[in-house]
């Protein structure tokens, strides 16, 4: 009795497995491999039917051993070739998901490439167009200040003038942060000790930078991301972080520049962070259109640490 359940339960199980097949054929691109199996899975539905029968079925009337032979065999190659072509079809999906990775990393490069050309765009107008005017109208009102004034005047001309001033150092810090001149004039190294020195001055923390780069340049977008990764960092630090101290360390070894960055801050949940922005994920994103990597160390009250490499022979971009 058990024997005949679980061979009805099996045969059911095949003709489900028919049906599932069959419907599969009709929604993928890759028919010939599930008509295969569904011809497979048919065969052993068949087979079960036949090993029902003989168990249910007068003792004396047996199916001719040829039948189970044949299926046998029909399921056994249906099977061999539809592996072979399913194999085909798992290699397919690899390169598939190759050429969308490739094709993520080029539409992020020339996202961040627009990005950064927008950027010194409105940098230079800002730098070139507004930047004049201020100063012309500043010349303007010290001249005006050399004439005899009155009291009241001539506060006011000092006022106007102050408050020019300050108008044209904001102007400055937010072309400079738009387009940093210091990075393209004279290259990474330099750009991010003005940067830490700028983001320090009138702060207690204390950034600690050490690289062996001189004179070395590379690629305009290869410096032009680590530079905006190396601001993130420090501006997170300083934003969120709560720290005391901050460690970087910036080094060109054998093509392939280091970045190690360290905070002694109340430290957080990397992947939490990650999920709701803060500029991490935006990091790694820069990081992986260089084809580098980028390991993110934190928790609750331990501070952070952040090591990234960028290869640049692997990147398609070299040392100028």
């Amino acid at each position: 009795m058990v024997l005949k359940i679980l061979l009805l339960l099996s045969i059911i199980l095949q003709l489900i497995a028919v049906l599932t097949a069959i419907k599969l054929t009709k929604i993928t691109k890759f028919n010939f491999s599930w008509m295969l199996f569904t011809i497979a899975l048919t065969s052993m539905a068949f087979m079960r039917c036949g090993e029902y029968l003989q168990l249910v079925g007068d003792k004396n009337m047996k199916l001719p051993t040829d039948f189970f032979v044949w299926l046998g065999a029909t399921t056994s190659v249906c099977f061999a070739v539809g592996v072979f072509f399913v194999k085909k079809i798992f290699n397919n999906i690899t390169i598939s998901n190759h050429i969308k990775a490739q094709t993520e990393k080029r539409i992020l490069s020339a996202i961040l490439s627009t990005e950064e050309k927008e950027r010194w765009r409105f940098s230079k107008e800002l730098h070139d167009g507004l930047g004049p005017l201020l100063s012309s109208t500043k010349m303007s009102l010290t001249a005006l200040k050399k004439d005899e004034l009155s009291q009241y005047n001539n506060d006011i001309v000092n006022n106007t003038l102050y408050v020019l001033e300050e108008a044209i150092r904001s102007l400055r810090e937010v072309s400079n942060n738009l387009s940093p001149h210091t990075l393209t004039d004279f290259g990474l190294a330099r750009a991010t000790q003005n940067f830490i020195n700028r983001s320090t001055k009138g702060s207690d923390i204390e950034i600690k930078f050490s690289t062996n780069l001189k004179k070395e340049r590379f690629d305009t977008e290869v410096e032009v991301i680590l530079y905006r990764v190396i601001c993130e960092l420090i501006n997170n630090s300083l934003k969120h972080a709560q720290c005391s101290n901050i460690t970087l360390k910036l080094f060109y070894e054998n093509s392939i520049i280091f970045i190690n960055y360290k905070d002694d801050g109340k430290g957080f949940n990397p992947q939490a962070v990650m999920d709701v922005g803060m500029g991490l994920s935006n990091i790694n994103s820069r990081i992986s259109s260089l084809k580098g990597q980028c390991e993110i160390v934190s928790s609750p009250d331990n501070g952070m640490y952040t090591n990234i490499t960028v290869d640049i022979s692997n990147n398609e971009r070299g040392k100028i």
